[in-house]
């Protein structure tokens, strides 16, 4: 399952269950093999990995089945529960090592990864800027001198963000922000335009407003569903942005070398 930590990949996974498979799976996955190729192509015989904000591990497993030679995976996750299921999950065919429970803010290790991955999950970096600079600033810290960091996140363009009603995530969150702030810093940075789309063409061919309500809470990362006036705005810029019953939910993976 796609890994958007928009609520918890549970909730994901159980609203967006049909979309997903119709919808999502030719693309996510290619998505997947982007990243495992990245990850292949690093240099290291026994690769040490860190993924970042794991969730219940969907998308860490994903990546780890089509990961070449040896490897070990740690696992960083705030969410205590969620991380326990990642574990309990994933170590029966994959090579789990150390689960730290904590943000990326509050991490601590003297380890030095080959590959640091993360996925959809820097828009709780931090409140502000400055605390959101501080934890890229860290990323880095956590390579070896020739290790890879892999960040995949939304472009400012991406249709998410322009069917939003209200503006959930600040500037400093797309991916562009995340490009030009390494590139200052002297890092190298390629960035890999990815495709993602989001099937909406059932919320546009019925007269329930159900799914609609939903899918309102999905992108504006709330608990609490839109009334029927801001429900029906919602729809309007579905209508506006949606081409052939699918909204561009467009990735950017960078890929960031010291």
């Amino acid at each position: 399952m796609a890994k958007w930590h928009f609520w918890g990949e549970k909730e994901f996974s159980d609203v967006y269950e049909n979309i997903y498979i119709r919808s999502f799976a030719e693309d996510w996955f290619g998505i997947v093999a982007e990243i495992v190729k990245e990850i292949n192509t690093q240099n290291s015989p026994n690769k040490l990995v860190l993924d970042i904000g794991c969730g219940e591990g969907h998308t860490t497993k994903q990546i780890l089945d089509r990961v070449e030679g040896d490897y070990i995976c740690d696992l960083l996750e705030p969410n205590q529960n969620a991380l326990s299921s990642a574990k309990a999950f994933l170590t029966l065919e994959n090579n789990i090592g150390e689960c730290f429970p904590g943000s990326l803010a509050t991490f601590k290790t003297d380890k030095k990864y080959d590959i640091v991955f993360t996925s959809h999950t820097n828009y709780y970096w931090g409140l502000n800027e400055k605390d959101y600079n501080a934890q890229l600033s860290k990323l880095p810290d956590l390579l070896n001198n020739d290790g890879k960091l892999l960040i995949l996140t939304l472009p400012e363009d991406s249709d998410h963000y322009k069917i939003m009603l209200q503006q959930v995530y600040p500037e400093f969150n797309y991916a562009e922000y995340i490009a030009d702030f390494y590139k200052k810093l002297g890092f190298k940075v390629e960035v890999k335009r990815l495709r993602m789309r989001m099937f909406v063409g059932d919320i546009l061919t019925t007269n329930s407003r159900f799914d609609l309500k939903i899918f309102y809470r999905f992108i504006h990362n709330t608990d609490s569903f839109p009334n029927d006036t801001e429900a029906e705005e919602f729809l309007k810029k579905i209508k506006e942005y949606q081409k052939g019953g699918y909204i561009d939910f467009s990735d950017h993976l960078m890929v960031v070398l010291k």
